[in-house]
């Protein structure tokens, strides 16, 4: 089991070569028969992205999300109380981010590594990584 990040979903799908080595091979090693989970938290901001024309979909986010959903492997996990408790709670240092600290909640909630090319969460101490 994984959790992907909003950048590591994106490039994922794409194909994009920003995806690292070892990040492609965590992801495709959850298929088949693994678990790739996706944050509520990350749909909300590849909504955001493609909103702000950042995201270039040729679709609607929407439609966009429930193709991945469809993968067997992929599962969408809320953002509920208890993530959101951990997340204003994690231990010290904590990272910035709204977005990164319940992206790192989710990761210790689960018992998952994040993938992530993030380096503040690569460089959080309470959760694993992968990039």
């Amino acid at each position: 089991m994984i959790l992907l990040d909003t950048n590591s979903l994106i490039w994922w799908v794409n194909r994009h070569a920003e995806l690292s080595v070892a990040a492609l091979a965590a992801i495709e090693g959850e298929r088949p028969g693994g678990e790739i989970l996706i944050s509520a938290i990350t749909a909300w901001e590849v909504a955001e992205l493609a909103q702000a024309g950042r995201l270039g979909l040729r679709m609607e986010p929407t439609v966009w999300l429930a193709q991945i959903g469809a993968l067997a492997e992929v599962r969408y996990v809320a953002v509920n109380n208890e993530i959101a408790v951990r997340a204003a709670t994690l231990p010290a240092p904590a990272p910035n981010g709204v977005i990164a600290r319940i992206l790192a909640a989710t990761a210790r909630q689960y018992g998952c590594p994040l993938v992530t090319g993030s380096a503040r969460l690569r460089a959080y101490a309470h959760i694993r990584a992968i990039w």
